[in-house]
């Protein structure tokens, strides 16, 4: 196997940084280069990972031909430029989530990536967690029959950086926190969203400028019920990230998952609780079976329209909220 060679185009997103690892371990893949349009950003990861073809403006990065494909990690508004470019330039792509901040935007990069014959990979690494592949399997096998509602949780400390600035993430908690468990929720009943119901609060950082927190309901077209409680309600000093929970109700059974209990809790006398994972590695799945999808030229596990349709929970949720009414799905744009 030919090993591919890789650009990451930003380092604005926290993710890149573990995307950036993943790529300098494995033996199929090489990080050749990076772009960043922050100077700073820039040479610290260079530094950090050892790479020495640098770019300020990602068309110059872009007309390398030795350069296979790319992960895209800027600030959530600039995806759709990045993508595009990337997708003309005859790059696979693997997109941070969520995939645009508006549906337009996403359609254009689907589009793009289709009319170019180059893969574009949605990040929902939470398809790549030995918990939640778990999980799929033993819905698949119809181990607790049909399902019946799911629940899920997605909390979270603040990221800060620019995730409250909605012109550039596309709004707050609800853009970075529903996608996931909204994808999971696909991925696990291969059923749409037929109904989206949503409230959303600053309750918890009133500094902030976009939502803090949500619950939101819905419905699919087969009548399965759901739930997503998102939010950035972790303190600061919290000794994790945050989680993602589920819940899922069949007919013969019930599924308890929380993917990152695998873990150590440390506790030192007159130090903060802190917190050691020792789970799987689903940036590290992620990005493996990335570079095998390219070389075996097959759709990657997490598609844009995966991203599209979890994007659309997202958008569909802040309608909700404003109205004050369930919003119908899919979205009339």
């Amino acid at each position: 196997m030919r090993k591919l060679r890789f650009a990451i185009l930003s380092f604005a997103h926290i993710h890149a940084w573990s995307y950036a690892r993943v790529l300098k371990s494995l033996e199929e893949a090489e990080l050749a280069a990076i772009y960043d349009d922050d100077p700073e950003r820039l040479r610290r990861a260079a530094e950090a990972y050892g790479v020495k073809d640098l770019y300020g403006d990602y068309r110059q990065l872009l007309k390398r031909e030795d350069i296979d494909a790319v992960v895209i990690a800027s600030e959530n508004a600039k995806h759709a430029e990045l993508a595009i470019a990337a997708a003309e330039a005859g790059k696979h792509m693997i997109v941070e989530k969520p995939l645009a901040t508006t549906l337009e935007d996403a359609e254009k990069m689907i589009k793009a990536a289709e009319k170019a014959g180059v893969k574009l990979q949605q990040a929902f690494v939470m398809r790549y967690h030995d918990a939640t592949v778990a999980v799929k399997n033993l819905l698949d096998g119809g181990t607790v029959g049909k399902i019946l509602a799911v629940m899920t949780t997605n909390h979270g400390k603040f990221p800060g950086l620019w995730f409250d600035d909605p012109k550039l993430a596309g709004g707050g908690a609800v853009m970075d926190h529903v996608v996931h468990t909204a994808d999971l929720m696909r991925w696990y009943t291969r059923d749409e969203f037929d109904e989206v119901y949503a409230v959303i609060g600053k309750n918890i950082r009133p500094d902030l400028r976009s939502e803090d927190c949500a619950l939101i309901s819905l419905r699919f077209k087969s009548g399965i019920v759901g739930s997503i409680d998102c939010s950035w309600s972790r303190p600061n000093t919290f000794y994790t990230w945050g989680d993602v929970f589920l819940a899922i109700y069949g007919t013969d059974g019930f599924i308890l998952v929380d993917a990152f209990r695998p873990c150590i809790n440390l506790v030192i006398e007159g130090k903060p609780l802190t917190w050691h994972y020792y789970g799987p590695d689903a940036d590290y799945n992620m990005i493996k079976d990335f570079v095998y999808a390219i070389q075996e030229d097959r759709p990657p596990r997490a598609t844009g329209y995966d991203g599209y349709k979890a994007l659309e929970v997202s958008i569909a949720a802040y309608e909700s909220a404003r109205k004050g009414l369930p919003v119908k799905l899919p979205l009339q744009r």
